[in-house]
């Protein structure tokens, strides 16, 4: 493909979309061999980097990205196509909820509150067994005492229902009982 005319010609046109019927990456996104211009000559890309590229004729910006506005994964429409930078990209991301609710991006989070806390399994133990008041089990372990309180109640959200198992919390707990029912 050298011009946003030719990737058009490739696609299927419904609904103001274009649902690219070629080759797919295994994520399911177009895989569309265009002219790169960040990296120079052509290459194999995803849809929207190259429809970006073939549309603008522009490279993309050092820490921006290409990537679609729609819900289709096989869309090269240039309507959908945005070019921002990540931090963008990343506020764009939470406000459509992408992410929300997502078992995979739950627990991938929960290992990161884990590799970041303070807190192991172990010290939730030792903090809930001490007969040391809060202040000065905070002072020793130099810890905050709100730490120290939620680990005593239970409520630690790196380690969020030690016993009750690897995926426990995924589902909120006033929606717990329609789950069952």
């Amino acid at each position: 493909m050298k011009t946003l005319e030719d990737i058009r010609q490739r696609c299927v046109i419904q609904d103001g979309h274009w649902l690219w019927r070629g080759s797919l990456r295994p994520d399911g996104r177009p895989n569309i061999w265009a002219p790169d211009y960040t990296k120079g000559g052509m290459q194999t890309q995803c849809g929207p980097r190259a429809v970006w590229h073939c549309s603008t004729e522009r490279p993309i910006p050092p820490n921006y990205r290409a990537y679609g506005t729609c819900d289709e994964r096989t869309r090269c429409n240039p309507a959908h196509v945005r070019c921002t930078s990540e931090p963008d990209y990343g506020r764009w991301l939470a406000e459509q909820g992408v992410y929300k609710g997502k078992t995979n991006r739950i627990l991938a989070n929960r290992a990161i509150s884990r590799a970041r806390s303070k807190l192991t399994p172990a010290l939730i133990a030792e903090i809930q067994a001490s007969p040391e008041t809060g202040v000065a089990l905070a002072a020793r372990l130099n810890m905050g005492t709100s730490t120290i309180s939620k680990a005593r109640r239970g409520e630690s959200t790196a380690f969020a229902g030690g016993a009750a198992g690897f995926f426990a919390g995924l589902v909120p707990a006033n929606d717990a009982g329609k789950a069952r029912a």
